[in-house]
């Protein structure tokens, strides 16, 4: 827009000042909710190069709000794709009570359209920023919600109104602010995610510390892309510019950080490690809890800066790196050998790594018995510390051309739907030649976490089948774009596939059983008809545990009989091969 006319449209949306909040307050506020949402739709009247719109509607009733920030003032994906250039998603408040993005996101927005700053940075890139995904945890506004944290005075909540931790549901879609940001990822397809937070642990001298997926759990192409994009040019230029920036770190100890150091990957359940299973680059932003907050802000726009001129220094380049990770996981389907990791599992192997920490004092406490830290923050020391950041693949599947869900399982089949997974739905019953798995041990956790009493510990085997599946069973295939996730979420292998939350958990119920008297006979009569059975019976009855238990000795040959039912611990979800997947569709 022309300045004058810019003028007059901030003049009328009630001010010309664009002061944030939190600059206005000396950074010693965050704004509520509807100041922030304000903010941003007077950006949105005096700007064309911003557009505020809706994506859903909280439990409690709010709106969920993204911003778009481009030269053209792009408000649709369409308008996105057509303008060719990659998308950047920029998330802040997942963690509510951890919401300096959002301030960073109001004053990088401001810059980038009426402020007039940076103008070059929008030439290759658009920019989708959600101000706060969570909502109503934000409005949940106290001191009290982060006891580490160093300002701002009042903030939001970790958790939804529903108790829910966000970045713990990208793969299983419980809250429906998630279900809203999987609508609005699929209907975008950003090239990048950006998630900024706030880390608690201990004391050190990095305003900030970040993670991008570089392992196996990501595609070649993006961990390279990643590598080189944010570990070498965007870090270099954060230290150039007197940021000390580290990654993403956890320690062995709580008391004793010279214990050692952890880097791990990020798994699917978070925003990242969902990225990555996405085919797209993720960055996990840390600033650190007991830097002030002007601080914690000021590093959020700076990195923000930094990654929008990397994008504009080499613009195409994640993208074809996108479009090549996603070639991969459309042609895997079927090949032969080809194979998915799934889990992985950190090395215990070590090395060390020079640290910047700062002067910790240790004394016994009468209090707890143990330890007490306390972190000396104007006493800088280099450290030479452990760390453990070798991750291994610990399971790999091989895919199969197709998966087959019948239609009962509606939950299962709406979360593949949230996901954007491509199937379609048998008009007809059909006979299906297929590979199940067959569960033989399993576990579950003594106590629900994120709403959910998920399977810690399964073993199965795989088995032939062939059975009539009924009209409006859902056919996937895996060779399509988000063909890895259709995995994860499938493949019970996978650490948040939908069966270890718990999405299956009536099939581990058996619902008929037999009386010992009529099992008696049945034993009897089966021994009679197949005289090798007994040789199976008395090979078990070496095991004393078996010998000795009589509903166990009954039950042998239940199970072994045509009374038992075949579905009890039989995962309903069939694996089929090129074969399988004709055989459905050929019939007419």
């Amino acid at each position: 827009m022309q300045p004058s006319l810019l003028l007059s449209l901030a003049l009328l949306s009630g001010s010309s000042d664009w002061t944030t909040p939190a600059e206005r307050s000396q950074y010693q506020l965050t704004p509520r909710y509807a100041e922030t949402m304000s903010y941003f739709s007077r950006l949105d009247a005096a700007s064309e190069r911003v557009c505020m719109f809706s994506f859903g509607i909280s439990p409690q009733g709010r709106s969920l709000n993204a911003v778009v920030i481009s030269r053209e003032g792009i408000c649709t994906p369409d308008q996105a794709r057509a303008s060719g250039k990659e998308v950047i998603l920029v998330q802040s408040g997942i963690h509510a009570g951890e919401i300096e993005g959002k301030d960073a996101l109001m004053a990088l927005a401001r810059d980038l359209s009426v402020g007039g700053k940076h103008q070059k940075l929008l030439k290759h890139a658009v920019i989708l920023a959600i101000p706060i995904f969570n909502v109503d945890g934000h409005e949940r506004f106290s001191r009290y919600n982060r006891i580490n944290q160093n300002g701002p005075e009042q903030m939001g909540w970790r958790a939804t109104a529903q108790n829910l931790n966000l970045n713990r549901d990208f793969v299983k879609a419980d809250a429906p602010e998630m279900r809203h940001w999987l609508r609005l990822w699929n209907a975008w397809q950003p090239d990048l995610l950006i998630d900024l937070h706030n880390t608690n642990g201990a004391d050190y001298q990095y305003e900030l510390t970040w993670a991008f997926e570089t392992r196996g759990n990501i595609h070649p192409a993006l961990a390279a892309w990643n590598r080189e994009a944010f570990g070498e040019r965007v870090l270099g230029a954060m230290r150039r510019k007197n940021w000390k920036v580290f990654d993403y770190v956890t320690t062995v100890d709580d008391t004793d950080i010279r214990a050692g150091l952890v880097m791990d990957h990020s798994g699917p359940r978070y925003s990242t490690g969902y990225a990555a299973i996405a085919n797209r680059s993720g960055l996990l932003i840390e600033t650190h809890m007991l830097k002030d907050f002007r601080t914690r802000v000021r590093v959020n726009e700076a990195v923000l800066l930094e990654v929008l001129r990397e994008i504009a220094r080499r613009p195409g380049s994640l993208r074809a790196a996108v479009r090549a990770a996603e070639a991969t996981t459309t042609a895997r389907s079927g090949a032969a050998g080809s194979e998915l990791a799934v889990r992985f599992k950190l090395e215990d192997a070590k090395r060390e790594i020079k640290f910047l920490g700062v002067q910790d004092a240790r004394t016994a406490s009468e209090i707890s018995g143990a330890q007490w830290v306390q972190y000396q923050a104007d006493k800088k020391i280099t450290l030479s510390l452990p760390v453990r950041d070798q991750v291994s693949v610990s399971a790999k599947v091989s895919p199969p051309v197709a998966y087959l869900i019948p239609p009962q399982w509606t939950e299962v089949i709406e979360r593949l739907h949230a996901h954007g997974i491509e199937f379609r739905q048998l008009e007809q019953a059909h006979t299906a030649s297929a590979t199940a798995y067959r569960f033989d041990r399993f576990e579950w956790a003594r106590q629900p976490f994120e709403g959910r009493l998920m399977l810690t510990m399964l073993e199965m085997h795989a088995e032939p089948i062939e059975l009539e599946v009924p009209a409006g069973s859902v056919l996937a295939l895996t060779g399509q774009p988000r063909g890895d996730i259709l995995m994860h979420l499938l493949e019970p292998e996978a650490p948040d596939a939908l069966i270890r939350w718990g999405f299956f958990n009536t099939i581990f119920e058996q619902k008929e059983y037999a009386e010992p008297r009529v099992l008696e006979k049945l034993a009897r009569d089966m021994l009679a008809a197949d005289p090798s059975l007994r040789a199976q019976f008395n090979e078990k009855l070496k095991d004393p545990a078996f010998a000795g238990d009589r509903w166990a000795r009954l039950y042998f040959f239940y199970q072994r009989s045509p009374w038992f039912d075949p579905e009890y611990l039989r995962y309903p979800v069939l694996r089929l091969d090129a074969a399988g997947v004709q055989q459905l569709l050929s019939v007419p």
